[in-house]
């Protein structure tokens, strides 16, 4: 059986300075997929718009989700990959139960 590719998303968590979660101002679930550079090295990237998951050859990998925390305070890498899942439910609970808030579909 052939698995359906996942749908793009991206959404985000606010934090309205979370007691228990007091470094994160938000969560955010993207869309991403690794991608290689020209040194042969492999990263993972985000779709820029639903147009480039469109055109995105499943040749090349899947898509899948990823988890990312924007904290409060200010540092010079502000950001931190919480996980990576294929599937997007889980990647919303995970948000969801972290910041103890519910995600909103962005197209930011």
């Amino acid at each position: 059986m052939v698995a359906l590719p996942n749908k793009f998303y991206r959404g985000v968590v606010h934090s309205p300075k979370n007691p228990k979660h007091p470094n994160f101002r938000f969560l955010i679930v993207d869309t991403v997929y690794e991608k290689q550079d020209e040194n042969g090295q492999w990263y993972v990237d985000s779709f820029h718009s639903y147009e480039d998951f469109l055109l995105h050859n499943p040749d090349k990998g899947d898509s899948f989700y990823g988890i990312y925390g924007s904290y409060w305070i200010d540092i010079p890498r502000n950001t931190l990959k919480i996980g990576e899942t294929f599937d997007l439910k889980e990647a919303i609970l995970i948000a969801e139960s972290i910041m103890g808030n519910t995600i909103t579909e962005t197209t930011e």
